[in-house]
């Protein structure tokens, strides 16, 4: 089986549809997100009407935990709280309703599916967490992978039992070790920051054991276009370049 694992798309529909397209020829058998499909981005009704038409189960983000919980908005800065504000007001019932019903985690064919720290947070950023509480993390779940978004950056963790590794990822396929389990943070859709704007998202094999790093070009410039429209912030714009 080939699972496709996308998170962080941020109402970006531009590079949600390219990574979709790109997943075609690839050959993909089901499709996870990790959350915070909306915030940020232009055309957050269209993204979560596409993952709903696709059948694709998604855990909940930050950004929806924001929109579900009003405490949970004021932690977010000034430009983050307009934005999730604004994109409030451009989903439709049927989307929120959605949203207000997701789950923390998932969990499927060895694989644990969380936005942002196992087992199940959608706010910790894996920047945050020492060494002592990644093999604690690794303790309390069953699962062999992990894999969280949320900070958008791509970076991986192995754990033998003894030591913890940490791995950069690029783009291109690597073999899994069948002795370690795995920590992966999958990079963005929406909103890459990690110095190269492409899209990103992954597919792991179940048979052949490799993760397949994927970047995706699209049309940046018409989503900055969009954001501009729709009255979002500027900044969340120029973060796209």
């Amino acid at each position: 089986m080939r699972i496709a694992v996308i998170s962080d798309i941020h109402g970006n529909l531009d590079a949600f549809k390219c990574v979709l397209a790109d997943m075609t020829p690839a050959t993909v058998d089901t499709v996870y997100s990790l959350g915070d499909n909306v915030g940020y981005g232009p055309q957050p009704e269209e993204v979560l009407a596409l993952i709903r038409h696709h059948g694709i189960p998604s855990v909940m983000g930050n950004h929806e935990l924001a929109l579900s919980d009003p405490v949970i908005l004021r932690w977010f800065n000034p430009t983050a709280r307009t934005s999730l504000e604004r994109t409030r007001d451009m989903l439709s019932e049927v989307s929120l309703a959605t949203i207000f019903d997701l789950p923390t985690a998932l969990t499927a064919q060895q694989c644990r599916f969380v936005h942002g720290f196992p087992p199940d947070s959608p706010t910790t950023y894996l920047f945050q967490v020492g060494d002592s509480a990644l093999e604690q993390a690794f303790s309390n779940i069953t699962e062999r992978l992990c894999f969280v978004g949320h900070t958008h950056e791509l970076l991986m963790i192995s754990f033998d039992g003894k030591h913890l590794r940490r791995h950069d990822l690029a783009q291109g396929v690597i073999t899994l070790d069948p002795a370690c389990r795995y920590l992966i943070n999958i990079g963005s859709v929406g909103q890459p920051r990690d110095g190269n704007n492409n899209a990103k998202y992954v597919i792991w094999d179940t048979i052949t054991d490799c993760l397949d790093i994927r970047f995706v070009p699209y049309d940046i410039a018409s989503v900055v276009k969009k954001i501009e429209v729709a009255g979002l912030p500027e900044a969340h714009a120029k973060r796209l370049w």
